[in-house]
Parts: C-alpha cells; sequence; structure tokens
C-alpha cells in the first residue's frame, strides 16, 4: 500500500469533482440536444440523408463542447 500525500489528495478529489460536474452537465443537456438533433435531421434529410446524419453528430458534438465548457 502506498503512501498518498496531502498534495496528491487535493488534486484527485479536483480531478473527481471536476468529472462529476462535466458529466453531470452534459446528462441535463441531453433532452435538449435530442431535439434539436431530431430538428435538424428532418430539415437536412430534406437534402441528403449522409448530410442528415452528419448534422445529428455535430449537434451532440458540438451541444457536449458547450455543456462541458459552462
Amino acid at each position: 500500500m502506498e503512501w498518498r500525500g496531502p498534495i496528491t489528495y487535493w488534486v484527485e478529489s479536483k480531478i473527481k469533482g471536476g468529472l462529476a460536474d462535466m458529466a453531470t452537465d452534459y446528462i441535463l443537456a441531453a433532452p435538449i440536444m435530442i431535439g434539436v438533433s431530431i430538428g435538424v435531421y428532418a430539415l437536412l434529410n430534406m437534402f441528403s440523408s449522409n448530410l442528415a446524419k452528419f448534422g445529428v453528430a455535430g449537434v451532440f458534438v458540438y451541444g457536449g463542447i458547450i455543456a462541458i465548457a459552462s
């Protein structure tokens, strides 16, 4: 068993807390992103099926970045 110093414990708790906050933000934003992605898919599917799929992926990537950054 290795000894952990107070600095290691502090850094570890900050990382765990930050990851929990990011996961919570993403989970809370998921219903909104699902609704927006349905609209994006319906709109872009009028032009191209592949474009619609990339649009949905873009909504989740961009929404995830915004949720994590806020």
